[in-house]
C-alpha cells in the first residue's frame, strides 16, 4: 500500500486571537494562499513569449458561519480592526492563529500584517442561530505553519 496523507479532523480546528481567545462559534475559515504575479519581458524579434516572477500576494482570509455576538471581544476586535483601519500584526502571544490541529496553526510572517476589509455582516434566519463573517488581506509577508 502507498503512502496516505494526514486527515485532519475538523474537531481540532478554530481561530484564536493569541494562543486560547477563542472567536466565538467560528465555524469556517478559509486561506486563499500565495500568488505570485508575473510578467512579460519579452522583446523585438522573439517569437515566444517570455515572462519573469514579480511581486506576490500572501492571499486572504476569511472567517464564515461564526456564531454572532455582539460583545464577544474577539470579534469586536476584528470589527474595530476594519472600522479604524488597524491592521493585525505578527505576535507571538495575541496574534491571530488559524488552528489546523490541538498543536499546529497558521499565522502571519514575521514582518507581515492582515488588513481586515470586512466585518459587520449579520445573517440569521428563522430557525438558525444569528452568523457573521469577517475578510482580510493578508499583505507583506505569507502565512507559514507553526
Amino acid at each position: 500500500m502507498g503512502d496516505r496523507a494526514v486527515t485532519l479532523s475538523g474537531a481540532f480546528q478554530k481561530v484564536t486571537l493569541g494562543a486560547t481567545s477563542k472567536i466565538l462559534g467560528a465555524g469556517n475559515y478559509t486561506i486563499t494562499g500565495a500568488t505570485r504575479k508575473i510578467v512579460e519581458c519579452g522583446e523585438f524579434g522573439v517569437d515566444i513569449d517570455v515572462y519573469d516572477f514579480a511581486s506576490a500576494n500572501g492571499g486572504t482570509i476569511s472567517l464564515t458561519d461564526v456564531s454572532y455576538d455582539p460583545t464577544d471581544p474577539q470579534q469586536l476586535t476584528l470589527e474595530n480592526c476594519v472600522k479604524n483601519a488597524t491592521k493585525l500584526i505578527f505576535s507571538a502571544t495575541s496574534g491571530i492563529r488559524f488552528w489546523i490541529n490541538s498543536t499546529s496553526y497558521l499565522q502571519i510572517g514575521t514582518s507581515g500584517t492582515i488588513l481586515m476589509t470586512k466585518a459587520g455582516e449579520v445573517k440569521t434566519d428563522r430557525n438558525g442561530i444569528a452568523k457573521t463573517s469577517f475578510e482580510g488581506q493578508v499583505s507583506g509577508a505569507f502565512m507559514y505553519l507553526v
